[in-house]
């Protein structure tokens, strides 16, 4: 019997003119691990929300377990048996102190107090939280509050774990850990359903369901998924291991990876290399790369924003004071891209809130479009609008009812008005691809997670500013989003306005001009893209980009004299070099079998 069982789900939020979800129907088996896909707005947080019985149905039937969410008599039960980790994880966050939050959930169902210690302690290393579970839970970085629902739903020991971008705030490590972590509980029958616009944490799953303005339109397995044509039409991409192997199999064919690591890559690589007779180098002996290294040039004068030994202490001068950066010195040029990068709570967001003077140095200095925000007389209302801060959680920076009202409030306190206003939020909105016309007037409330972001990002750059701070301005954005999101930082680079962004996607990192890496509120190394992730050993709290680490491993194995590959392309490029194959004129864009 299917544990979860959809027929002919229909759901419409009130007031909203399309349904969000139309004539839905799948069954999931106890035991499956299921990822859901599709693009931002196409349902996929509702669906999991009517799983929950937290969207109401407007018809069709919906049993998990064999209990219907819409019953209340069977809803208190339905819930002691699944876990959820919303979108949005302050939404879920209850309680005052972290391991009283974990706490909650096993407290309502009653369980003895030795059991929910046992399961409050285990939720929490499994989350990597031991460290924090005395601090308060809004102190906690956005990336450790994500940790931190994470260990709430796994202290129920549910039986289906209900993952809405469970990972989006999580740095690569956690991210890793999390989803091995997520594969064994379901390795010991836990039902996992995983929303997710990571196209590498799906091939994790067994079965892949695809939803399309709120249409079903692909159920089967992520290998049959990434072989079809017309994926961008569905607003995805191929996960980079893929994307690079068909590009050496359209000139090559007979490249055949056995599995998605960089080194099923390297493998197979070296086998054709050997059996074509190009017999690759012995391995290098000296494999290693240099410790990360920085060497911030002095500041110039024109330059967007300087952080000089900047140090920052919340909660200063009490028991739970925490050092969020110490001794950060960065500059960021006037017309640059620059990425901050690190592990979770390392002080990346912190970092950026100096640049709009959200935040003021404990010590040190901050120099912001030439201005020292601390100095008198400085209009601090003026000086925000020229650098804009984009936050990490979209949701908390909406507070209009429409969409178009909330990106229109900067540019109208700053005296615009009639045409001239219409035409800065109709020309913002089309820029992070909310149409004026379709958007202007949806209730804020009735955005995805992802519709939201891109609003308050229209939002900022409705101001018009000078330098834009970004933080995780990607989060949540399906791939042609993000796609969008990173040629847009890019074009405003181009036109000469400054951007500082944080990230936890390393392959973002790689599109700035610099990348700062910040370890425990330290910055620890500093330089271009190639520098920081083909150049020197990985930090703390970072991986290399898929392809980053693939080129580095071909190096190691004596393949190629350097690596030199951040991206898919290039890496195929650097494949078909190793075996004597000139890359081809073009790449058809459609499935694996349009590949010899």
């Amino acid at each position: 019997m299917a544990f979860v069982d959809v027929r002919g789900l229909f759901h419409r939020y009130p007031g909203s003119p399309v349904h969000s979800l139309s004539d839905v129907s799948f069954q999931v088996q106890p035991g499956e691990y299921l990822a859901v896909l599709g693009a931002n707005g196409s349902g996929k947080s509702t669906l999991v929300r009517c799983l929950d019985g937290l969207a109401e149905i407007e018809s069709g039937t919906v049993l998990v377990g064999g209990l219907d969410p819409m019953n209340a008599e069977q809803l208190a039960d339905l819930r002691s048996r699944v876990g959820l980790v919303f979108q949005s994880p302050a939404d879920q966050l209850v309680a005052s102190v972290v391991e009283e939050d974990c706490a909650f959930g096993p407290e309502n169902l009653g369980l003895p107090r030795e059991e929910i210690a046992r399961r409050v302690a285990s939720a929490l290393e499994a989350a990597g939280l031991q460290a924090e579970r005395s601090r308060p839970a809004w102190a906690l970085s956005a990336g450790q509050q994500q940790r931190l629902a994470v260990a709430g739903a796994l202290a129920l020991e549910p039986e289906l774990l209900l993952l809405d971008e469970a990972t989006a705030m999580i740095d690569p490590p956690g991210r890793t850990g999390f989803l091995d972590l997520i594969g064994r509980l379901n390795s010991d029958g836990t039902t996992v359903i995983h929303v997710t616009h990571s196209m590498e944490e799906v091939l994790r799953a067994g079965r892949a369901l695809v939803l399309h303005e709120g249409r079903l339109v692909f159920d089967g397995t992520p290998a049959d998924l990434f072989e079809r044509p017309g994926l961008e039409s569905w607003s995805l991409s191929r996960p980079a291991s893929l994307e690079a192997a068909r590009r050496v199999r359209f000139a090559f064919p007979g490249f055949r990876p056995a599995g998605h690591a960089p080194e099923d890559f390297r493998d197979e690589l070296s086998r054709l290399a050997r059996a074509s007779g190009k017999v690759p180098a012995s391995p290098r002996t000296d494999v290693s790369l240099p410790a990360p290294a920085v060497s911030v040039d002095p500041p110039r004068e024109d330059d967007a924003l300087v952080l000089d030994k900047v140090a920052h202490e919340y909660l200063g001068g009490t028991e739970l004071s925490r050092l969020a950066l110490d001794g950060v010195s960065l500059r960021v040029g006037k017309g640059e891209l620059v990425a901050l990068v690190g592990a979770t709570g390392s002080g990346k967001s912190s970092a950026l809130q100096h640049g709009n003077a959200l935040l003021a140095p404990s010590s040190g200095s901050a120099r912001v479009l030439g201005l020292d925000p601390a100095a008198k007389g400085v209009d601090l209302k003026a000086l925000r609008s020229r650098a804009a801060l984009a936050v990490q959680r979209p949701e908390t920076a909406l507070f209009e009812t429409c969409v178009g009202d909330d990106v229109a409030f900067g540019p109208r306190n700053q005296g615009l008005r009639g045409r001239a206003l219409v035409e800065r939020v109709r020309s913002a909105m089309a820029r992070v691809n909310l149409p004026y016309a379709d958007f202007r007037d949806r209730p804020v409330r009735a955005l995805s997670g992802g519709e939201k972001r891109r609003a308050a990002m229209a939002g900022v750059l409705a101001l018009d500013p000078e330098l834009l701070l970004l933080d995780e301005p990607c989060a949540g954005l399906d791939p042609a989003g993000r796609e969008s999101a990173l040629a847009l930082q890019a074009a405003l680079s181009s036109d000469g306005r400054t951007v500082a962004v944080s990230t936890h996607s390393m392959e973002d990192a790689t599109r700035a001009d610099r990348v700062y890496v910040l370890e425990r509120g330290r910055v620890v190394a500093e330089g271009s893209s190639a520098e920081v992730f083909l150049g020197t050993e990985p930090p703390p709290g970072l991986e290399r980009p898929w392809a980053a680490e693939a080129s580095v491993l071909m190096w190691r194995a004596g393949l190629t004299d350097a690596p030199t590959a951040l991206d898919a392309a290039a890496l195929a490029d650097e494949a078909l070099a190793v075996l004597g194959v000139a890359p081809p004129g073009g790449v058809p864009r459609g499935g694996l079998e349009a590949a010899p």
